[in-house]
């Protein structure tokens, strides 16, 4: 938390903020760490009592991995090890930033990716983590939760599944929810216990026009409608144009994906806490798993 006011500043980049903004202070930011640290450890909780072979992570690259000269639509990890930092931008600060090497099941990954092109996606195959934008390897999306859901430290493999969410062209909504639904298939017929983690953030727009803005009738949306089953909904967004879901806000794409694995099976909504101060709509959801 002692790095929130500087990255605030940092990411807002002189854009106005909304009258809400003000009411964060360093007090009020202290209960919302908390309610933060607490909506974690229930996910950490209920992972764990998963008791997962292998967790599969959805999340996008922020110029990380991939940038210009690359840039898959789609992206599956097949490899046997990758190596990344959690938050390499305050690696000179001690005890913040951490360099995780994550397990990796590449013949898992060999046959997601072969089942997805089996089902008419045409993911790109990674054998090896070689950064064409930053040099610290496997990106956040990947790393943070990993680090704060307990599977780096338990030792679970991870396979890594790139889903662009920031970079046009993008994909809609309703090609998410059918990735997630082919995921779901491709991993019910393999022997692990597997669970599925979305990466990202809800609506947000870090370093963009909308910086520190959240839009918290579009999160609200989102978490009520796969609360009430309903995610085949969320198949609907990004079908058109628009400023409030450009920027950070693709990430909702992870959510889709995840919501298109469990069907129209209802989530449980851990907690929503709109923080300005954190540049994020941050959302905490879970579907129940199968026994």
């Amino acid at each position: 938390m002692e790095t929130w006011a500087e990255s605030y500043q940092q990411m807002t980049r002189g854009v106005g903020q909304p009258a809400t903004a003000k009411a964060e202070t360093p007090e009020t930011n202290i209960a919302l760490r908390a309610r933060i640290d607490t909506a974690v450890g229930v996910l950490r909780t209920k992972l764990a009592a998963a008791r997962p072979d292998v967790v599969i992570i959805v999340g996008d690259d922020q110029n990380e991995v991939f940038g210009s000269p690359f840039n898959p639509t789609l992206a599956v990890f097949c490899g046997d090890a990758a190596t990344g930092e959690t938050l390499p931008k305050y690696a000179d600060k001690p005890g913040l930033n951490r360099t995780l090497e994550l397990r990796c099941p590449g013949d898992f990954g060999r046959d997601l990716a072969a089942g997805l092109v089996d089902r008419g996606f045409d993911p790109a195959v990674m054998q090896e983590i070689h950064p064409v934008g930053r040099s610290e390897g496997i990106g956040h999306a990947f790393t943070r939760p990993a680090e704060f859901l307990g599977i780096a430290d338990a030792g679970l493999a991870v396979l890594p599944v790139f889903l662009n969410c920031y970079h046009q062209p993008l994909p809609s909504g309703q090609r998410c929810y059918e990735l997630g639904q082919a995921i779901a298939d491709i991993a019910d017929k393999r022997p692990e216990r597997i669970a599925i983690v979305a990466s990202g953030g809800l609506s947000h727009d870090p370093g963009g026009p909308r910086a520190g803005w959240i839009d918290r009738s579009l999160d609200e949306w989102v978490l009520k409608t796969i609360e009430a089953g309903h995610s085949s909904d969320l198949a609907k967004l990004f079908a058109f144009d628009s400023e409030t879901l450009a920027g950070g806000t693709g990430e909702i794409r992870a959510w889709v994906t995840l919501a298109g694995a469990f069907g129209d099976r209802r989530a449980e909504i851990v907690d929503y806490i709109p923080l300005h101060h954190t540049v994020t709509g941050l959302g905490f959801a879970c579907w129940p798993g199968d026994e």
